[in-house]
């Protein structure tokens, strides 16, 4: 029935992947074979390092919608390798990582060199991975190693995204399949023929009046729209209803920022346009976002206040609706079936109907725009050398055009990126939301390049970001991958050297250290 290896990578093409990245090692070995049999199919990335592996496959992951694949040997899967799947696992990303417990066949029980089983004298790299994964599997046989996989696909791609990982002992991958087998493998399709959820239809009824019925309702949509790539239906219902659409950080270019109805990142680094509308909004329609701490700056009650809003929040897991604050509604779905299930129950509700007055809400934060500057600042137009990091973000949205792809670091330069760079396309600004790892931005606008070649795609991040994986340049190199790398090149590592000093200025005004500090901050944007 041909050989375990063959089996694997006929279910990736099968699930539509096309791009595998990896540093090989140890008994993964035998899955290159393979690969090179299938190479008009499935392109093989090789890289320096198991990290550079895993964001480029979270990349990939993020922008496709498909599982991202690492292939390594186990021990650096799960060290070099989970950095990029930790970033995967809190940003919703499907990844799939295959890997080896590397167990010299009959030695596992007498701890051999680099072993994963999680026997005596071992590492547990099953134990590692269910941390950072939806699932994971150790497969000890041909049949198991290859559901293993289909049911890693399934996990990885079914309600919230995610990472998942598939660990292989040495006979897993030397057997071939044989019949007779009680357990049987069936095509890969058959188990993927699941629908995204919809939202229970009365519920989209009655959070629908209450939008009809809001005087200064605002939309604010995260992370979930990129997952579902359901920017056409935001635009849609924004416009339908005459939303104001703020975004998390995670969410930023889920909607372009140059559109009427947009208003701006919340976060306690963003646009305090959008910190203003919600702060004044008397509901808040949640898409796709978990209202995380930084967001809703430490869940201040300046910004968002249960006693005074109605929240109603949809999300496809469960758990996320009514998390971090009550909310008046929580609905479970898909974001882009249920905005559409929005759509056509607001289109209904307006036949022969006039149509709700929100203009005046809408003419206000208009004005503010206007009158407080939408992503504007003085330092914007600075002439100062050497140049101000919003000086570098002006000129990136000045001269970048609309379709190019960002991604972002953490540090000093996701700030300004974050506050001043305004998007002119939805889906093309991904950040480092997860870990905020540094030097994610520089394997992942790599990988991007090889998706889209004919689009720019710019990294930006640091001179610490961009040290810590510049080995990545020469995979760049290598697969003709003509990504653009701006280095905000400060010299130090900008976000602690700054931390530092505030936390020394802090000291000595015996103010005490709070993560709930930029509470006053909120207070005189929202007043």
């Amino acid at each position: 029935m041909g050989s375990v290896s063959d089996k694997i990578i006929e279910t990736m093409i099968e699930a539509g992947i096309d791009h595998v990245f990896t540093m090989p090692g140890g008994g993964m070995q035998r899955i290159f074979s393979a690969l090179y049999d299938h190479r008009d199919q499935i392109k093989v990335v090789l890289v320096r390092n198991e990290q550079t592996a895993s964001c480029m496959a979270e990349m990939y992951g993020r922008l496709t919608g498909k599982p991202g694949v690492l292939i390594g040997q186990g021990a650096f899967v799960a060290s070099a390798g989970l950095f990029g799947m930790m970033e995967g696992y809190l940003t919703s990303t499907p990844m799939l990582a295959l890997t080896d417990v590397t167990e010299y066949g009959d030695f596992a029980l007498h701890a051999p060199f680099q072993c994963g089983t999680g026997d005596y004298g071992t590492l547990d790299l099953k134990e590692i991975f269910k941390g950072t994964t939806k699932f994971v599997t150790l497969a000890t046989s041909p049949l198991e190693a290859i559901q293993g996989v289909q049911l890693a696909i399934k996990h990885a791609i079914s309600g919230r995204p995610g990472p998942t990982a598939c660990l292989y002992r040495i006979p897993a991958l030397r057997g071939e399949l044989t019949e007779g087998a009680l357990a049987r493998i069936f095509p890969l399709s058959q188990y993927l023929r699941v629908e995204k959820p919809a939202a229970f239809p009365g519920d989209v009824e009655k959070a629908v009046k209450a939008l009809a019925q809001a005087k200064r309702p605002v939309i604010i949509a995260g992370n979930g729209v990129h997952a579902a790539k359901a920017y056409d239906e935001l635009v849609q219902l924004a416009e339908l209803g005459e939303f104001p659409v703020a975004t998390s950080y995670q969410g930023k270019s889920a909607i372009p920022e140059t559109h009427p109805l947009a208003v701006g990142v919340m976060n306690m680094y963003g646009e305090k346009i959008a910190l203003k509308a919600i702060s004044q909004a008397d509901l808040l329609l949640v898409i796709g976002c978990r209202l995380k701490a930084q967001d809703t700056c430490f869940e201040s009650p300046e910004l968002i206040d249960p006693s005074k809003q109605k929240i109603i929040q949809v999300d496809i897991d469960p758990r996320n609706s009514g998390w971090v604050f009550p909310v008046e509604m929580g609905l479970t779905g898909d974001a882009r079936l249920v905005m559409r299930q929005f759509i056509e129950a607001l289109r209904e509700r307006k036949k022969g109907k006039q149509k709700p007055d929100q203009k005046n809400w809408i003419k206000k934060i208009q004005e503010w725009k206007k009158t407080e500057g939408y992503f504007d600042d003085p330092s914007l137009h600075s002439s100062q050398v050497p140049i101000q990091t919003t000086r570098v973000v002006k000129e990136l949205r000045d001269h970048l055009p609309s379709d190019s792809i960002i991604t972002l670091d953490g540090g000093n330069n996701r700030v300004s990126m974050l506050r001043y760079f305004l998007t002119k396309q939805a889906g093309t600004y991904y950040a480092a939301a997860g870990i905020g790892a540094m030097s994610l931005s520089v394997p992942s606008a790599i990988a991007a390049k090889l998706l889209y070649p004919k689009k720019p795609c710019v990294a930006v991040c640091g001179d610490g970001g961009m040290a810590m994986q510049i080995h990545a340049l020469s995979t760049a190199k290598q697969y003709g991958a003509a990504a653009i790398f701006v280095v905000m090149n400060d010299s130090v590592l900008g976000a602690v050297r700054d931390g530092q000093r505030a936390g020394q200025s802090l000291r000595s005004s015996s103010i005490p250290i709070s993560p709930r500090s930029p509470k006053p901050l909120i207070a005189r944007v929202c007043a």
